[in-house]
C-alpha cells in the first residue's frame, strides 16, 4: 500500500530526456498505486516543456520548479563550470524538508543526493562525473565535482536504473545497475511508411550543436524536403505532439538519451551528429550505429552525401532495410523499472 507515501524526483537540469522518462515511470507507477504523492523537481525550462503532461498526471503531483537550475548543464566551454552552477541544486534541495524527508527518492542524474539521501535510487544512462572529467585539468570546480561524485558512489554504491543497451562502463562499475530494455511507451497512432515524410534536425537541450542544426535545416529546406528543428526561434519548431512524431521519417541528431528513446519508440532511423567532447553522447552514438538504430557519414559532413543519405533512408525500398533493427529492440522498460520499484520499495498493490 502507498497511503500516505511521497516520491521525490530530482531531474537534472540538462535536455529533456532525464524528465522525460521519469513522467513515463511515474505515470505507471500512479497507475498502479492510486494513492502515491509525487513531486517533481526540475528546470522552468523543462516545466515548460513537460508541464502539461504532468498536470495531466492528477491532483497528487506537484512541481518544484526551478530547483535544479543549478546542475550541471553540458558546455563545450571549460571555464563556463562553477561550483554553483554544478552544486547549487543541493542547497535548494536540503533547505525543503518535504522534498528530503519524502518516503522515496528518486534523482535522475544528479549524484549528490547521496549526501542526505544515501538510500534514494539514481536513474539515467551515464554519470555526469564521466562527461565533465574532459574538463578537469582545466578547471578546479569540475575537478572537485569529478573526485566528489565517484566518492560518493564508493561510499554508497547506489542503485541506479539504466538503459543496458546505452549504460556506460561507470554506470556498471560505480553503480548497483538495475538494467532494463527502452523506456519507450505506446504509439497511439501508426502511420504508413508513405506517410513519414518529413525530417527532424534535432541538436538536443544541451544547446551546444544549433548552429550546425541551423545550417543542415537552411541546406535541407532548400532542397524542397519538410524539416523541423528544435530551436526556439525556428517558424517550423518542433511540438513533440504524437502526430507530429508519427510523420518523421529520418532524424538527424546529436543522439542524446531522450532523442534515441523516441527514436526507438517510433522506429526512426537516426543520423548522428557528432559532439566529440562530450563522452556520453560519443558513447550513445557508437552504440546506437551498433545496434545499427544509428548511421554517419563518413568523413567530412557534406551537404551531398548528407541528401544522398536521406533519400536513401527514405524511400519506400529501402525502407525495410533501416526499420529492420528497431524490431529488435526490447521496449518495455518502463514496466521493468516500475516492477523493481514496487519489489525494491515493498509497495502492494492491494488497495492502491
Amino acid at each position: 500500500m502507498v497511503e500516505g507515501k511521497a516520491l521525490a524526483v530530482l531531474v537534472s537540469a540538462n535536455g529533456y530526456g532525464h524528465l522525460r522518462r521519469q513522467i513515463l515511470i511515474v505515470r505507471e507507477l500512479m497507475r498502479r498505486h492510486r494513492n502515491l504523492r509525487t513531486v517533481f523537481a526540475l528546470t522552468n525550462r523543462q516545466y515548460q516543456r513537460f508541464g502539461p503532461e504532468i498536470e495531466a498526471l492528477g491532483d497528487l503531483v506537484s512541481t518544484a520548479i526551478g530547483l535544479t537550475e543549478d546542475s550541471v548543464c553540458w558546455t563545450n566551454n571549460a571555464a563556463s563550470y562553477t561550483e554553483q552552477n554544478l552544486n547549487g541544486w543541493e542547497k535548494e534541495w536540503e533547505s525543503n524538508a518535504n522534498l528530503l524527508k519524502s518516503d522515496f527518492v528518486i534523482s535522475d542524474n544528479l549524484v549528490g543526493v547521496l549526501n542526505k539521501r544515501p538510500d534514494a535510487l539514481l536513474s539515467g544512462s551515464f554519470l555526469w562525473h564521466e562527461v565533465i572529467s574532459v574538463f578537469s585539468s582545466q578547471n578546479k570546480s569540475c575537478r572537485d565535482y569529478v573526485d566528489r561524485d565517484i566518492s560518493l558512489l564508493r561510499q554508497n554504491t547506489p542503485t541506479m536504473i539504466c538503459n543496458w543497451s546505452i549504460a556506460t562502463n561507470a554506470v556498471k562499475n560505480l553503480t548497483n545497475p538495475i538494467g532494463t530494455s527502452w523506456m519507450v511507451g505506446d504509439v497511439a497512432m501508426p502511420t504508413l511508411l508513405e506517410d513519414r515524410q518529413s525530417i527532424l534536425v534535432h541538436g538536443g537541450g544541451t544547446r551546444t550543436l544549433d548552429n550546425k542544426v541551423r545550417d543542415i535545416a537552411t541546406m535541407l529546406r532548400k532542397g524542397n524536403f519538410e524539416v523541423f528543428t528544435d530551436l526556439e526561434d525556428d517558424h517550423q519548431k518542433f511540438d513533440y505532439l504524437e502526430e507530429s512524431w508519427s510523420k518523421v521519417g529520418v532524424v538527424v541528431c546529436r543522439p542524446g538519451a531522450g532523442t534515441a528513446t523516441e527514436c526507438v519508440k517510433w522506429k526512426i532511423p537516426m543520423i548522428v551528429l557528432r559532439d566529440t567532447e562530450n563522452s556520453e553522447a560519443e558513447s550513445n552514438a557508437e552504440v546506437l550505429i551498433r545496434l545499427g538504430l544509428a548511421h554517419e557519414i563518413a568523413g567530412r559532413f557534406e551537404n551531398l552525401k548528407l541528401v544522398s543519405l536521406i533519400e536513401m533512408m527514405m524511400s519506400i525500398e529501402s525502407r525495410k532495410f533501416f526499420l529492420a533493427p528497431f524490431d529488435r529492440c526490447g521496449r518495455n522498460g518502463i514496466a521493468e523499472a516500475v516492477g523493481f520499484l514496487e519489489s525494491h520499495w515493498n509497495l502492494s498493490r492491494r488497495n492502491s
